[in-house]
């Protein structure tokens, strides 16, 4: 089965990502943005590998650029995973597919 990153907004932020008895990963990701678009194939491909396991969601930073600055996130993409409602790892940048799967096996341990 093919899981994809769901949008999540300013509306849903609380709710989806705060409240989630799953640990949560959340991809702050721009339109404009290019590495942005790799970014988000290997997100896509990590909701389908870990479906049951950590619930995973797209952020359009620039629709809701105030989560993106309570968070700090100044560039995109930045990924960030939560667990009990408190951000616990993040991943800066177009990085290989294993910084993303080392953060979340931290996070789910």
């Amino acid at each position: 089965m093919v899981v994809t990153a769901a949008v999540v907004t300013r509306k849903s932020w609380d709710k989806l990502i705060l409240s989630s008895d799953t640990p949560v990963l959340v991809e702050f990701h721009a339109t404009w943005c290019g590495p942005c678009r790799m970014v988000h194939r290997v997100i896509d491909e990590l909701a389908t590998d870990y479906a049951g396991k950590l619930k995973c969601f797209v952020l359009h930073a620039d629709n809701d650029l105030e989560i993106a600055e309570n968070y700090d996130v100044k560039a995109v993409p930045v990924v960030l995973l939560f667990k009990n409602g408190e951000r616990r790892e993040s991943v800066v940048g177009t990085m290989p597919k294993e910084f993303y799967v080392d953060a979340i096996e931290r996070v789910l341990t």
